[in-house]
Order: C-alpha cells, then structure tokens, then sequence
C-alpha cells in the first residue's frame, strides 16, 4: 500500500479539505476518506466539525488509512481519532495536520488566512487535551454532574458556588475532600500543553459551540470555563485568558470590548509556539484591528525579526 499523495485544491474559492471519519471500534485501523469542500455553506459546503488539539511531537509515528493509502500522523492526533470515532456513523472533521499539505507553502499560506473562518463555521470545535488520568476522569465526570444538576435550575451556579465556599470553611465534612479533589483535578487539567498553544486561541475564540474531550469524558466548554470560578480556583493568568475566550464567557468577558493586537500579544505572551512568526500570526484571525487588513498577512517568506519589525511598525 503506497503513501498518499495530495492533490492540490483551488486557491481561488475557500477550498478546504475534510475528513470523514469512518465508522468502526475503538482497536480497529483508523481509515478516512479526504475530499475537497468549501466553507460558505451557500456555496454547498458540508457540515464539519473542527479539531482543536496539540501535535505534541513532531515526529509522525503513526499511520492511518485515507483514500485507500496510508497516511502517517502524529501519536497525540492518532489517539485523539481512536477516541473520537464513533461504531455506528461516520464523522467529517476538519484537522490541520491532515486536511492540509503541510509540505505545501502555497497551500499552507491559503489555508492560515482561512483559519479564523474554518473554525467560525464550523458546526462545533473538538478540543482534545489528551488521555484521561484517574484525577481528570472524576474532574470531568465531576463537572457533568453539576452540570447536570444545576444548569437547568434558576440560580444554579451560583448556589454552587455558594456550596464550595461553605465547604471550604466546614474541612470536617465528608463533601469537603470530594470539593478538593475536584479542586485538584481541574488545576491538573489547566495544566495540560493545549492551553499553551498559539494556535488554540483563534480556534477556540471563533467556535459558536465547543465540547471538552479529556480521554473518554466530554464536557461542553461552556460549562468548563465556568467551573474554576464555581468551585474557588484561581488559574494562572494565561489560562484564565483562554477560558474567558470560551464560547459561555466570551461576551462577558474583556473579549467584547478591547481585544486589538496589542491587548492580545499581552493577555497571551505565554503561549507557545515551534515558528516564532506564529505568535503574531495565530492572533491576526482574532485581532479587532488587524482583521481583514493586508498590514499583517501571513507570510512565511518572511524571517521572524521581519515579522517582528512589522508588528511593532503596525502597533
């Protein structure tokens, strides 16, 4: 069975490719059907959701089948197919390192200027953060239940968090250690590589709908980005800054008002990148004075003091 070969889409219209995920258990070989779609949905594109995850390493170690050819992938978006594919129905998704020919500058370059759109119209966004571990599995089967057990109830979540401070100042209650493993948990899951991640910012900032994967658990992120605050914990700066860009927070937080270049480079200057040019091109798609200007297109012609240059030349 050979490797597969891309086959270039047009650069013309907003082509993009998709995936759609076959059907089958979670040991069988991952196989897929790639094909060419467009996003505006008036131009008769397909329903998609989009994946948001981590590469982890660069190396790719792992293989699956698209179109009849093998494909090779990185092990942290491999395990994320084997836990998101369903037995029953196929999916279609949109996922960077597949839907796009990463050896492709050309391509490359189209498909980044896209970015911001891809993940608007997108049905809703995937976030993977990675396996589950005992801690984050009660967090997140934690987060369901209260969830389930307060969302739909007027005043909900603040008598929630009218629970938590109650426990915390009664330790000799039994409910009190499940609070603080759940405390725990969730300063565990902020923790993971996903929040550091340039990229992650104008997917999950563009989402009109997300679900949290962690392993086999799943929330959805309006619920997520609520709970630290519910439950008493104070994340790090950086990660509050990604929960407060959550579809749920969005509109209540500072997002609505003052999001300019120069707010996003210092709410986020501890997000990570393998390109440098990317700290400033991954926040272009979500920049208030930037969006839809020809100042700050990427280009990856450019060195990174370019780029650099250019962006203070612009602020």
């Amino acid at each position: 069975m050979g490797e597969y070969i891309y086959q270039p889409i047009d650069h013309d219209r907003p082509s993009i490719r998709l995936l759609r995920l076959l059907r089958g258990s979670f040991s069988d070989i991952i196989q897929g059907d790639l094909f060419e779609g467009w996003i505006n949905q008036l131009e008769g594109g397909i329903p998609y959701n989009a994946l948001s995850y981590t590469w982890g390493t660069t190396e790719k170690s792992a293989r699956i089948i698209v179109n009849g050819y093998i494909m090779r992938i990185t092990s942290n978006l491999y395990t994320a197919l084997q836990h998101l594919r369903v037995y029953n129905m196929d999916i279609i998704l949109w996922i960077d390192d597949i839907c796009i020919d990463q050896a492709n500058m050309q391509e490359w370059r189209h498909q980044v200027q896209q970015m911001s759109y891809i993940y608007r119209e997108a049905e809703q966004v995937i976030v993977w953060l990675g396996l589950g571990t005992e801690e984050t599995n009660y967090t997140m089967d934690s987060i369901k239940r209260l969830q389930e057990n307060f969302i739909k109830i007027e005043g909900g979540w603040r008598r929630s968090a009218q629970l938590w401070m109650h426990l915390q100042s009664r330790p000799e209650d039994a409910n009190f250690h499940e609070y603080a493993k759940l405390h725990k948990g969730m300063e565990l899951i902020l923790k993971r590589p996903w929040f550091q991640r340039i990229w992650i910012l104008q997917e999950i900032a563009n989402a009109r709908t997300a679900t949290i994967y962690c392993g086999r658990k799943s929330v959805s992120a309006r619920t997520f980005a609520q709970m630290p605050s519910i439950i008493g914990l104070q994340p790090e700066p950086h990660s509050q800054a990604v929960l407060e860009i959550m579809p749920g927070l969005r509109k209540e937080s500072w997002w609505g008002q003052d999001r300019n270049l120069q707010t996003l480079l210092r709410k986020f200057r501890g997000s990570k990148a393998t390109d440098k040019r990317d700290i400033v091109y991954a926040l272009l798609g979500i920049s208030s004075d930037v969006y839809q200007s020809d100042t700050l297109l990427p280009d990856y012609t450019k060195s990174s003091q370019q780029v650099i240059r250019d962006t203070i030349s612009f602020l």
